[in-house]
């Protein structure tokens, strides 16, 4: 397992190499240019899932390296021509594997370069056989446009090797006799501190610390904000459109508003929430018809591996389809991001928010504890999906289902604006079990949207003259697939229900909101 050393301030690496040449038979390599590049998510998938993936490019070659972000340990490596964009960039093998159920559909985005003069020292024994590796290592920060380079502090790296820990020993006391310390924190992330990065800064999560006393008005605007900014910090990702998890961010961000505006009472003047309801239902309008071709294209394998191997070809028709569609949304969602009534939102909204709350309020719920104002909604909510989902029998229209869906999303998002007011275990136990009910629900609305979507999206690619015979009878047969995907969502919606509102999970509802001890109590 390597060792690191940081090298201090009042010696440089010359003189490492040389106090170490003095002590110990070491054979030294001349020296090399190396440079190195630190990739992660957008979101820190990688960082979140203690991994380092480290990019060495050479010339036209271009070295990945996967570790440990603890202890530096190997998981995989490639040689490529380039870095890939995403995970399908990749060939099969080791690194594909280790990255594809971390990565997902994110884009790899380069965070850092580092630029270093590498050396590298080898002991060796009687028979000249390498006993242990040092490699010293300095080199300059890779600046930004309009930066200039930053030098890294020198580092001195000890690998052993397995099974001779004697010689280890001896340069490690060696190391300590230069007054080197050790160095625990990762290269990756001081690149990424001297680069003002701070790993894990975004995630889609929310991650809110609120007061039970606050004020529901203030608590309210401290969510909204938060919503905002998680908007805000989508958008330069949502205009390049290459990595689609941006939009989808952007728009969860503007539907969890409009769900606070609508869900969370008595707290917001009503000429507010009169423009604000409507400015932020325009702003899911302008993004729903990009995001919906997201969501094709990003499913097309699976349309085109559930169907026929004499059929996948026939269905490719439609991923042109959808490509050139997508261009036409997206060019039309920029256009939209750019004008003045998206830069005059954003900048009234947040003057809105940022503005202090009046000491006295007329509003009914203004100055209450966001705690009490947060149990009363939360529990009024779920008494309403137990009377909706009661209602639902075999032979209820399809819609019944719908208005479930779109209440059982209503408390999942109140529980989430609040959930830091409650015992972490205690409510996210109570929304692991809305969210069974919610996928269930939401399986069943996404497989009828994704028949009639599949049956316009034909109409439309004969108009356009872009549907061969047999590309309609491949859409075809996705339709039947899709439908009897419905119709088994459909029963096992009792099922899911019946689990949801068992004894058990109502008392804890009940003793968490209809009920509630004082957070702080509990």
């Amino acid at each position: 397992m390597r060792i690191d050393y940081l090298i201090p301030g009042h010696l440089d690496a010359d003189t490492v190499e040389t106090g170490l040449c003095e002590q110990l038979a070491l054979s030294v390599e001349p020296a090399r240019q190396e440079q190195r590049v630190y990739y992660d998510t957008f979101d820190w998938r990688l960082y979140g899932n203690n991994t380092v993936l480290e990019g060495h490019p050479d010339g036209r070659q271009h070295v990945l390296l996967l570790r440990t972000l603890d202890s530096g340990k190997p998981l995989a490596r490639e040689r490529l021509d380039r870095c890939p964009a995403f995970i399908q960039d990749l060939p099969p093998g080791r690194l594909r594997d280790e990255l594809a159920p971390v990565l997902e559909m994110r884009e790899l985005l380069p965070l850092a370069r580092v630029r270093l003069r590498v050396r590298n020292l080898r002991l060796l024994n009687r028979e000249d056989k390498t006993v242990a590796r040092v490699q010293i290592e300095e080199g300059t920060l890779q600046p930004r446009k309009g930066a200039k380079a930053r030098p890294l502090a020198g580092r001195v790296a000890l690998l052993p090797v397995r099974g001779y820990r004697k010689p280890a020993t001896q340069i490690t006391r060696q190391l300590e006799a230069l007054q080197l310390e050790s160095d625990r924190q990762d290269p990756m992330l001081t690149a990424l501190s001297m680069a003002g990065i701070t790993p894990g800064d975004y995630s889609s999560k929310l991650k809110l610390d609120l007061d039970p006393d606050m004020r529901a008005d203030q608590a309210t605007r401290i969510i909204l904000h938060h919503l905002l900014d998680a908007m805000l910090k989508n958008e330069a990702g949502t205009r390049t459109g290459t990595d689609t998890e941006f939009l989808h961010d952007f728009r969860v961000a503007v539907r969890r508003t409009r769900s606070a505006l609508g869900q969370i009472k008595g707290v917001l003047p009503q000429p507010v929430l009169n423009r604000y309801k409507r400015e932020f239902a325009w702003l899911g309008q302008i993004t729903g018809n990009t995001r919906d071709l997201d969501v094709y294209l990003l499913t097309f394998d699976d349309y085109r591996n559930s169907l026929p191997a004499s059929m996948q070809t026939d269905i490719e028709a439609l991923r042109d389809f959808l490509h050139r569609h997508w261009q036409i949304e997206h060019k039309a969602l920029v256009r939209s991001l750019d004008s003045a009534r998206y830069r005059r939102l954003v900048s009234s909204w947040r003057t809105f928010l940022e503005t202090p709350v009046k000491e006295r309020s007329t509003l009914p719920n203004a100055r209450r504890p966001v705690y009490e104002v947060a149990c009363e909604r939360i529990w009024r909510m779920y008494k309403r999906i137990l009377k909706e989902g009661r209602a639902i029998e075999a032979d209820t229209p399809a819609e019944a289902l719908h208005e479930l869906r779109k209440t059982a999303k209503k408390l999942r998002y109140l529980m989430e604006f609040f959930q830091s007011l409650f015992p972490r275990g205690k409510i996210k136990r109570l929304i692991g079990v809305l969210k069974s009910l919610q996928n269930n629900l939401g399986d069943f609305q996404d497989f009828e949207v994704q028949v009639l979507t599949l049956k316009r999206f034909s109409e439309q690619m004969v108009e356009e003259d872009m549907a061969p015979a047999g590309t309609l009878l491949a859409m075809g047969m996705l339709i039947e697939g899709l439908e009897r995907r419905q119709h088994q969502a459909r029963q096992e919606f009792s099922e899911r229900f019946a689990a949801f509102s068992l004894p058990e999970n109502q008392a804890r509802f009940r003793t968490l909101f209809a009920r509630p001890a004082r957070a702080a109590d509990t």
